[in-house]
This record gives structure tokens, C-alpha cells and sequence, in this order.
């Protein structure tokens, strides 16, 4: 693979991860097909993490979630959420870092910093922030959309037995079922299953620090690949 395409697909999964995080935390709500799990604000854990396993078109890809700093933004309360991601295609781990504010006139995403296998780190420039913004799903009013509640249940997966509230929902991609719990902290999610994905948790991280390496760069455009 070029060194272009690989920025590009690069650029692509850190810009989705945003748009996953900044539509659920705090009780956004998109018009796309089932999200990945991300934490949300109310019961934010400083240096508490959780690991899943995604399963999807039989390939496997590990994700991690951490809230690995504090910072304030104009005065509001700033909190840095890390996903990291494994898989063979990507060549080892890639790391995004996200300062998301919720409260105040101004909630969202602040700052990205991304970090692909065996590069230096890059945050998100201005130009980059606004076509990642313009993708944002508009706030809603209210309290989010969990769905159906099945009933209370007794969920077994890699990192355990947990109790969990078993909620439903229909989505664009189709039925969207998913397990979640006070036992793991910020992040909730034990478990989650649509048509054609699995995501199960695997690990509760405790004492976590981010996986960024080195001191970000600006992040350029990166040049389309000729044809």
C-alpha cells in the first residue's frame, strides 16, 4: 500500500472515530447505523478505560477507550478521550486522542491528536477540524435515544460476569441490541450485536496514560492518490 492511500485511510478512520465520539457523548443523536461504544460525561472515570473486540465480516479489529487527562477549554471543562485500534490490516495500533467539551455554548471537539503505526503524532489543523465539524450530527434536544428495554440479564465475555440492562433498538443498518453495566466505569458497555457486527468487552483498564508518542506535528492534507 502507498504511503498517500495509507494517510488517507488513516485520516478516514480517525475522522469517523470523531464523528462516533462527539455524536454520543452527551446525548447526541445521528442519523447513520449503529455506533461503537464511547464514554459519556456523567460518569467519566479519569485514567479508567475498557478494551473490546470487534468482529464484523469475519475479521477481528481490538479498540480501546480511555479518559486519559483533564483540560478546560475558555473556562469549560475539557476531558481527553483516547481510542486506540488493532488489526492486521492496520499494521499495529493507531491511536486518536480527543479533547471533548460538553457543557457551556460551545460543546464538541476541541482537539485531535492521531497517531498511526510507526509515525509521529499529528493533530487535526483548522482546516481538517472544520471538515470534521461539518460531518457532526446536529445536537439533540432531550435525553438520548437508548430504546427498548428488554429486562435486566447476566452477561458472560472476556472480562467477566456483569449484570447488565439489555436495550434494544431499531437503526438504520437494522435491530441493534446492546448490554451495559455500572460495573465498568465511563465506558458502561459489555456487550453489543447488529446483523453484521459483535463488539464484546475484553478488558477493564485501570491507571491508564495515553499511547500518544512524542510531540504532535500539525496535520497536512494529505495528497490524493493519482489514478
Amino acid at each position: 500500500m502507498s504511503c498517500s492511500k495509507r494517510a488517507m485511510i488513516v485520516l478516514a478512520l480517525a475522522l469517523a472515530l470523531a464523528a462516533s465520539a462527539s455524536a454520543q457523548w452527551g446525548g447526541r443523536g445521528g442519523k447513520g447505523g449503529p455506533q461503537a461504544p464511547t464514554p459519556s460525561l456523567q460518569n467519566a472515570v479519569m485514567n479508567s478505560g475498557a478494551e473490546y473486540k470487534m468482529t464484523t465480516k469475519g475479521k477481528d479489529m481490538d479498540i480501546g477507550y480511555a479518559i486519559v487527562g483533564k483540560e478546560d477549554v475558555k473556562g469549560e471543562p475539557g476531558i481527553w478521550l483516547e481510542t486506540r485500534m488493532q488489526s492486521a490490516e492496520l499494521g499495529g495500533e493507531m491511536v486518536t486522542k480527543m479533547l471533548m467539551v460538553t457543557s457551556g455554548s460551545e460543546p464538541g471537539m476541541k482537539r485531535m491528536i492521531t497517531q498511526a503505526p510507526g509515525k509521529p503524532p499529528m493533530e487535526m489543523g483548522g482546516m481538517l477540524m472544520g471538515m470534521m465539524k461539518s460531518h457532526q450530527p446536529q445536537q439533540s434536544t432531550g435525553k438520548p435515544d437508548m430504546g427498548e428495554l428488554v429486562g435486566t440479564e447476566s452477561v458472560t465475555v472476556p472480562a467477566g460476569t456483569f449484570a447488565c440492562q439489555h436495550y434494544r433498538k431499531q437503526e438504520k443498518g437494522g435491530q441493534m441490541d446492546y448490554w451495559i453495566t455500572t460495573q465498568v466505569a465511563s465506558f458502561g458497555w459489555v456487550k453489543m450485536t447488529t446483523p453484521d457486527l459483535t463488539m464484546v468487552l475484553t478488558k477493564i483498564l485501570t491507571n491508564e496514560t495515553t499511547h500518544i508518542k512524542g510531540e504532535p506535528q500539525k496535520m497536512q492534507m494529505p495528497e490524493m492518490p493519482h489514478s
